[in-house]
């Protein structure tokens, strides 16, 4: 690149910054209102990603209950539990033996013995056996939960297989679920919603304020004009002093938004639903990337902007 080009973009580059200081008022309020935009924009994605996440965990606890018949070798058993793993969707099995069952079912009722009385006389198959052997299977993925009913079903293992209790039964962890799932919906839809709204405020209020630039140089853009600058020459520092809202307030959003990470996930980071998150997005890869997406975000509305005030007020395009 020869000299000369280099002082016309160092000269380019020191208008667009001298620019961004004249009108102070409206430099913090374009910034201010794109700052907004962009923290919600970077929160949604926060969010988004750790409701996900807590779903995923919440899910772990809906599991499929398979009962299986009397003396029931050890070998099918295996052999069962072999072919249940190999489902892509499976992430594990649990073999309860009837005494494990009996102490689970006397744990969960030691508060309410008459209670537990009539559990066992309710289950008792009139064998002694009061609870059936089991294996407690863990998926993935709650939506292919139905085809670990299928496979037990199947005529394979009929002489294994008694009955299949899927894990959408299990109604209060299936509402947490439910609940966690909708409150994702919410957050995508109001977050959407409300940085579209502060991005088109942000636009209106930068639009206003290259014509504001524009209308304050008239002059000096009509000596320049009849001096020989080129249309392009003349349209740089306002672009550039756009470009610049948005690379502020990208800093500034990542900057809050961070804050926001690493104050509160640090205290939720031992529950088991936000670890992953916080683990995630406190990767300093991540945090470069989240970063550089909220700058180009940023200049990519305060660039749209300027060209929009631009192409209306600047009056180049027949120069």
């Amino acid at each position: 690149m020869s000299s000369r080009k280099l002082i016309m973009l160092g000269r380019v580059f020191r208008t667009g910054f001298v620019n961004l200081f004249r009108n102070a008022w409206l430099t913090i309020a374009a910034t201010v209102v794109m700052v907004v935009a962009l923290s919600i924009i970077l929160l949604a994605v926060v969010l988004n990603m750790t409701a996900n996440n807590a779903i995923d965990e919440l899910a772990l606890d809906l599991k499929a209950e398979i009962y299986l018949n009397d003396n029931v070798s050890e070998d099918a058993v295996a052999q069962f539990r072999s072919g249940l793993a190999q489902l892509d969707f499976v992430v594990g099995t649990d073999y309860i033996s009837p005494e494990d069952a009996k102490r689970s079912l006397t744990e969960t009722f030691k508060d309410d013995q008459p209670e537990l009385i009539e559990v066992f006389v309710l289950a008792d198959n009139g064998e002694g056996d009061a609870l059936p052997a089991s294996i407690r299977v863990t998926v993935d993925d709650l939506e292919r939960m139905p085809e670990v009913k299928d496979y037990a079903e199947t005529s394979e293992y009929a002489g294994i297989v008694e009955e299949v209790s899927l894990g959408k039964d299990d109604s209060s962890a299936q509402e947490t679920i439910d609940k966690a799932a909708a409150g994702q919906k919410y957050v995508n839809t109001g977050s959407i919603i409300a940085a579209g709204v502060l991005s088109l405020v942000a636009i209106m209020i930068i639009f206003n304020t290259i014509r504001m630039a524009i209308y304050t140089r008239r002059d000096e853009i009509r000596i320049m004009k009849l001096i020989g600058a080129t249309p392009d020459y003349i349209r740089a520092p306002f672009l550039i002093e756009a470009s610049l809202y948005g690379v502020l307030a990208g800093l500034i959003s990542s900057g809050v938004v961070y804050s926001l990470v690493f104050f509160y996930g640090g205290r939720l980071s031992n529950a088991a639903e936000f670890a992953q998150t916080y683990a995630f997005f406190t990767q300093p890869r991540i945090i470069i990337v989240m970063t550089a997406c909220a700058i180009m975000t940023g200049v990519l509305i305060g660039s749209f902007s300027s060209m929009l005030a631009m192409e209306k007020h600047l009056k180049l395009k027949h120069w």
